[in-house]
């Protein structure tokens, strides 16, 4: 049995446990409380162990598939870098990040002109070799650390996109022999998804930049990609459309309102599964915040089979399930308060992102000089927005 699977099977044991104490009784003592509140806490610190050791596997596969074509591939690398210009753009730009303009001579300045941005600055590189560039550093930082984002539908844009929407379905009809044939159009919309600007600067020391057995792209990756991933994760979600993307939150479509305006009921939420259509269901995925979360999984169905609504998945690389649909966290998501909108269900991929291609960096030398630091400023632009609001439901609360 794999370490990951055995770690599976404990946490599915906790939580079991943890179930059975909360239907020993019909109401909890406090030391009862306390044991389900701590077999829940280590539910979760053995998720956290889970997904740590699913990520070294991961790892250990790649590296076993790639031994014995390292060498080879060190070899090809260093025979093409003067024949490949966009290895020659990746080191022209990383001696630019670590030394700045003073140090472009020749093909280093000429091989930048290539990255040369509308502010100043350079667009980071994008895939030049069998070796992650920055800019694909960048973005897989980012894609771990979202977790609404990855269900979207993300394109990649050059300026403002124009997505169709079809806002009133035709419909057919029976007909009579010889008789006139129904006329109905469907209607439709359209969604202009126009890329905002996001920006950032990391300060960066001198000792840090001159240094050359420090890993700076790795490093900068971490910090552009967690900033921008925590900016774009809360827009997308819970964004007000105004110099900003407008949130899924805002774009989805009433589904239930609850009775209560600080917790939801077992079957507000079975109300909220099947205020969709089947088709929406078939691919939905639910999405709520850690506290809420926590909340519904106590939840059960006590006019009925006494049955919980959340369900822990007891196989690798399977999500948790309500309703057996996946439950995705974003901690961007609102909480169970008066009037707000804590769980969403339905087919997220209707979310949209217009990505504009490109990471711009600049150095900043002389800002903040005084304290031996040099600046790295950092822009990119996006937008989003949900195209088609039946397609993703909210509980609002009372």
């Amino acid at each position: 049995m794999s370490k990951s699977q055995d770690l599976r099977e404990q946490r599915c044991k906790l939580i079991a446990d943890a179930r059975q104490v909360m239907d020993s009784a019909d109401t909890l003592d406090a030391e009862q409380r306390s044991q389900v509140d701590t077999m829940l806490n280590d539910a979760d610190t053995l998720k956290q162990d889970i997904d740590r050791v699913e990520a070294i596997e991961t790892e250990e596969r790649k590296l076993k598939e790639s031994t014995g074509k390292v060498a080879d591939l060190a070899v090809a690398q260093a025979e093409e870098q003067n024949e490949d210009s966009g290895l020659a753009y990746r080191n022209a730009f990383m001696k630019y990040i670590r030394k700045g303009k003073s140090s472009l001579y020749g093909e280093e300045v000429r091989a930048l002109q290539e990255g040369v941005a509308s502010e100043g600055g350079y667009l980071a590189p994008l895939v030049a070799t069998d070796q992650a560039s920055l800019q694909d550093m960048i973005i897989e930082t980012m894609d771990d650390a979202m977790g609404f984002t990855p269900l979207a539908t993300v394109v990649n844009v050059s300026g403002d996109i124009t997505i169709p929407t079809e806002t009133t379905l035709g419909a057919a009809a029976w007909t009579l022999e010889e008789g006139a044939y129904n006329d109905s159009d469907a209607a439709f919309g359209q969604i202009t998804l126009t890329p905002y600007k996001a920006t950032t600067i990391v300060k960066v020391s001198e000792e840090l930049l001159a240094d050359s057995v420090v890993n700076l792209e790795g490093y900068l990756a971490q910090n552009f990609g967690r900033r921008f991933a925590g900016l774009l994760e809360t827009a997308f979600v819970n964004g007000s459309g105004s110099s900003q993307p407008t949130g899924i939150t805002d774009g989805a479509a009433a589904g239930v309102t609850a009775a209560s305006a600080t917790a939801v009921t077992f079957d507000e939420m079975y109300s909220l599964f099947y205020s969709l259509k089947e088709s929406y269901r078939r691919n939905g995925t639910w999405l709520c915040n850690t506290t809420t979360l926590a909340e519904l999984r106590s939840l059960k169905n006590t006019s009925g089979t006494n049955s919980y609504i959340w369900e822990a998945s007891p196989i690798a690389g399977q999500p948790d399930t309500i309703l057996g649909r996946p439950v995705v966290v974003s901690d961007d998501c609102e909480d169970t308060a008066t009037g707000e909108k804590p769980i969403l269900f339905g087919d997220m991929s209707y979310y949209y992102i217009a990505m504009r291609q490109g990471f711009q960096l600049q150095r900043l030398d002389e800002l903040y000089a005084a304290n031996g630091q040099v600046g790295l400023k950092a822009c990119m632009r996006a937008d989003g927005e949900l195209t088609m609001s039946e397609a993703v439901k909210v509980i609002t609360m009372a």
